[in-house]
């Protein structure tokens, strides 16, 4: 048992999945939830699709994570940080071994379907493209932003869209393809220069010359004035062909939840820059509440899918129980404040009534 839980911390750590799982998964996740919405096809019905996507993915994300640190061994020294690939070269290469064997087991079950397939093996030639010398877009500038956006977001979630239309046996329009395809090209870029901008003075030390190395402030003006007003239209459009009113209710509720962490627990919300103690705005969001959000809404239309909410949860437990809990104490907290000032200005209004007794 001992050795067997060494085995799996071992993996978890090599795989670095503890930053991908929950924040790169659940987004394409949810774009395949949402493709079975529009589609007003059974989630249920489509859980084999869905399971294979969720594994095909976790390959991917684990083969990427274990070329960035290969490849990433020299600049990590040069910065000072620590480097998984260091100290286990070997495991490193059978990680990206396995997951790159499982990888061309999905390739080769879908080579009927030329768009997923097209769209799956660009996700891992992305990565490839990014990391590997002496292409190594990660250092060509914006060419490597948009590379790691197409590879962890947008050809991932077009593969999810892709997947849903297969299982369905039913096409997606050419507009939800689109705006799946912006959004998700969005929320990536976003996720990068954030990452990039964090990360600037390691890749500094180490002659990284990433994008926000090269062009900090553009960077960070790119993303907030350019990026991110892309992505809000974007998944605007998205709401508007979904319908139904779940997703819209859990961003107001997020809506609320951000506004207090920000008012009440004094983080700040960013959009790309980052700040110490702050959080990047949707985030929590669509890593969260929106998945939940879209098999809420599928449950409501057909209570078998309620059994994939449950999965979901248990899949993804930690932020969405969190998140659970913050928004129920915030909702809890502002309707005992306002029964307080009801009765607060009751009180007042009875206190300055004129008493109407008689003279005797």
């Amino acid at each position: 048992m001992r050795y067997s839980r060494c085995i799996r911390g071992d993996l978890v750590d090599l795989s670095r999945a503890t930053e991908w799982w929950a924040y790169k998964l659940v987004p394409i996740l949810s774009a395949f939830y949402a493709t079975a919405l529009v589609l007003r096809a059974s989630i249920l019905s489509l859980w084999i699709d869905a399971l294979a996507l969720l594994v095909s993915m976790t390959a991917a994300a684990m083969y990427a994570s274990a070329l960035n640190e290969l490849t990433d061994r020299g600049d990590d020294a040069a910065a000072g940080k620590r480097n998984r690939a260091t100290d286990r070269p070997r495991s490193v290469i059978t990680l990206m071994v396995v997951a790159a064997g499982a990888g061309c087991t999905f390739a080769w079950f879908w080579r009927d379907d030329l768009p997923l397939l097209s769209c799956y093996l660009a996700t891992w030639l992305a990565f490839a493209l990014y990391s590997i010398r002496p292409v190594r877009l990660k250092t060509r500038g914006l060419a490597g932003v948009l590379c790691d956006a197409t590879g962890e977001q947008m050809c991932p979630a077009l593969a999810g869209v892709f997947v849903a239309t297969r299982g369905a046996e039913r096409a997606a329009g050419a507009a939800w393809m689109a705006t799946i395809a912006i959004w998700a090209l969005a929320v990536g870029c976003r996720g990068i220069l954030w990452h990039q901008l964090t990360d600037v003075d390691n890749d500094r030390a180490a002659g990284v010359r990433t994008f926000a190395v090269r062009q900090p402030r553009i960077a960070s003006l790119a993303g907030t004035f350019a990026v991110f007003p892309l992505e809000l239209a974007a998944f605007t459009a998205m709401l508007w062909q979904i319908g139904g009113a779940w997703p819209a209710t859990l961003l107001a509720l997020y809506a609320l939840y951000a506004i207090h962490s920000a008012r009440r627990r004094h983080r700040v919300p960013v959009i790309v820059a980052p700040r110490p103690r702050s959080f990047i705005v949707l985030q929590v969001y669509y890593s969260d509440l929106f998945p939940v959000a879209l098999l809420i809404a599928a449950a409501v239309r057909d209570r078998r899918d309620l059994l994939i909410l449950v999965i979901h949860l248990l899949l993804f437990p930690r932020r969405v129980l969190h998140v659970t809990r913050r928004m129920t104490s915030l909702v809890g907290s502002s309707i005992i404040k306002r029964r307080a000032s009801a009765s607060a200005a009751s009180t007042v209004v009875n206190a300055s009534e004129p008493h109407q007794g008689g003279v005797g």
